[in-house]
């Protein structure tokens, strides 16, 4: 069946994709939880695009050339309709919840670009993207003060917003690429979130962390790139091409992603030496999977954010870095400057350099952090 009727009221939905078999266990499982849907391949389906459709699915096989042809010419026929990409392992999840909660968390964009300081085209182009990473790494610095007092993290978008953006507060990595994967999002943007396995600092022959950090894929005009504003004191300052293992200069340093297993290595070089931050896994990720991850990071105790202090910040001219007691200012040219700080003194950078506004519950903390001294 090629177009799908109106049935009771129900939404009519297309699924497209390139194995048939695939198409047809998805389907049947759209199917069972009560829905009105029809799966069809690529040919297929542009030879039905007439179809009255009010959401289309389109598997991650599809490219993007055929999936921007095919919105065209289904919503010339349809106006309303709505489409999604689904990953084939979640993809009868994403569509009844696309179907059963059709709006995603919103997010306030004026707000945000106030937040960041930005005033720019907000297209979903790499020209935007770029000026939005790297706005936002100087606007909201990477901090998990909540979790050091045991707190805990909440990172629902309500809860994120409020922090982020309201309370002018900053967050480590679910809360930062959480926010900007649905600010990207908003814009036009085709993201997805990934995970990766943190190696930086790693000793050499240690095992491989669980996955655990949060990162973004964005795919503009069919090429992929990674944007991660949530890792600290080496995160990328810009966009970087995930297909591509030449090296890619950016404001600071250069950075490669290179093939290994079935995933990516980011490495940073430093001194002319290429160090590993983490492997990223190409397997996209629903936003529930991060609640795990979150989980283990703010409450597991061999978190070390559990254990010290840490923030940072990264400008077009320097990256700022506070690890226990030690600030670390690395400019993008010139000579770095490192201070051991008494609690004052750490106070005084939490509000000066990294932009946050230190609470008078965090001064135990701090003089803890103080007393202790830099972690290795």
């Amino acid at each position: 069946m090629n177009t799908l009727a109106p049935s009771c009221g129900r939404p009519r939905i297309l699924v497209v994709g390139q194995d048939p078999q695939v198409l047809a266990l998805v389907t049947e499982e759209v199917a069972a939880c009560g829905l009105d849907v029809s799966g069809m391949t690529v040919g297929v389906a542009e030879t039905a695009s007439s179809g009255a459709f009010d959401l289309v699915a389109f598997g991650m096989g599809v490219s993007a050339e055929t999936r921007t042809e095919l919105e065209r010419m289904i919503s010339a026929a349809n106006p309303d309709a709505r489409f999604l990409r689904t990953y084939a392992p979640y993809a009868a999840s994403q569509i009844v919840a696309a179907v059963r909660q059709p709006q995603a968390s919103p997010v306030d964009i004026e707000a945000y670009c106030r937040r960041i300081g930005y005033d720019g085209p907000l297209e979903p182009t790499i020209e935007t993207l770029s000026a939005l990473q790297e706005r936002h790494l100087a606007a909201i610095p990477f901090e998990a003060i909540d979790v050091l007092l045991g707190r805990g993290v909440d990172i629902s978008p309500a809860a994120v917003d409020a922090k982020l953006i309201a309370a002018r507060r900053g967050g480590y990595c679910y809360e930062q690429n959480g926010l900007f994967k649905r600010v990207l999002r908003a814009i036009g943007f085709d993201v997805d979130g990934l995970v990766a396995s943190v190696l930086w600092m790693a000793p050499p022959g240690a095992p491989p962390p669980p996955r655990t950090h949060m990162v973004l894929r964005v795919t503009i005009e069919g090429a992929p790139w990674l944007a991660d504003v949530g890792f600290g004191s080496s995160v990328p300052p810009a966009p970087l091409r995930m297909d591509s293992s030449e090296p890619q200069p950016t404001s600071h340093e250069r950075y490669r992603l290179l093939p290994i297993g079935a995933g990516l290595l980011v490495q940073v070089e430093i001194a002319g030496e290429w160090r590993s931050l983490y492997d990223v896994s190409p397997e996209p990720l629903l936003d529930s999977h991060y609640e795990l991850f979150n989980w283990f990071a703010a409450a597991h105790e061999t978190s070390h954010f559990r254990r010290e202090l840490i923030a940072a910040r990264i400008t077009p001219d320097a990256r700022c870095t506070l690890l226990g007691n030690r600030l670390t200012i690395r400019p993008a040219h010139g000579e770095v400057e490192r201070r051991q700080l008494d609690a004052d003194g750490i106070e005084r950078a939490l509000a000066e350099v990294f932009h946050l506004s230190p609470q008078p519950d965090w001064r135990g903390m701090v003089e803890r952090t103080a007393a202790r001294g830099a972690f290795p």
